[in-house]
């Protein structure tokens, strides 16, 4: 279970994700540098109801997240229909056994959403009519062929007409998981590439295990999925 965020994490993680210094945050709220440098120290323990809420609405998140009492940043009141969400799958995400920050990026990331409709696709047999036509073709000609050719099938082009039709299972098996690897995988390039010109975000112990962790879990995921879509 991924250890939560604190205040002082969760500020200095908006204002270097905006790419800002103290100095410009300072500029851009109205709040002293001092103040802001103080609020993100690893032993402060308070910070002013107004600072809290002018932050809260340059960064466009909730008092809420800023406090630790939520980890959504923009919508702390969405109900569960709005989800769409099963009983089975509102279980299973409250009980918080897995990293719900990785999910969440996870279900973001353009090739999750790939993998999404190629799942769908491949799961309700959306294109199982139009494959089994093309591979009722060339089997087919593949057919005639072979009568041409006195049964012979060591052939060249008789061998491509048959390995040219497409083995649905091994073909979707293969594209889900490489879509789902492209994107955990572009995940952890980013995470790294965060940290790389972003130093300052490792200098708390208790950060520099959560990154361990996060790319741990990323990469089981990875060969997870391999192993399964291998025994399918």
């Amino acid at each position: 279970m991924q250890p939560k965020l604190t205040i002082q994490e969760r500020l200095k993680d908006l204002r270097v994700e905006r790419g800002l210094t103290l100095e410009q945050l300072s500029a851009e709220t109205g709040i002293s540098r001092s103040a802001l440098g103080k609020y993100e120290a690893d032993d402060f323990k308070d910070i002013s109801p107004f600072s809290m809420v002018e932050l809260a609405k340059f960064y466009g998140v909730s008092t809420d997240y800023l406090l630790g009492l939520t980890e959504q940043k923009n919508h702390p009141n969405t109900e569960l229909d709005a989800l769409h969400l099963g009983d089975d799958a509102i279980e299973v995400l409250k009980t918080g056994k897995f990293n719900h920050r990785l999910l969440s990026e996870l279900i973001c990331h353009k090739d999750f959403q790939r993998f999404m409709l190629d799942a769908e696709i491949y799961v309700d047999r959306i294109a199982d009519m139009r494959v089994n036509d093309m591979n009722a073709v060339l089997e087919a000609v593949r057919q005639m062929a072979l009568m041409k050719n006195g049964g012979e099938e060591n052939d060249l082009h008789l061998r491509t007409l048959e390995v040219a039709q497409i083995r649905e299972d091994e073909y979707f098996g293969s594209l889900i998981a490489a879509e789902l690897e492209a994107a955990v995988h572009a995940m952890i390039q980013r995470l790294e590439y965060s940290f790389t010109f972003n130093p300052s975000l490792l200098t708390i112990p208790k950060r520099k295990q959560q990154v361990a962790e996060i790319l741990k879990e990323a990469e089981t995921y990875i060969w997870r999925i391999k192993e399964e879509m291998r025994c399918a």
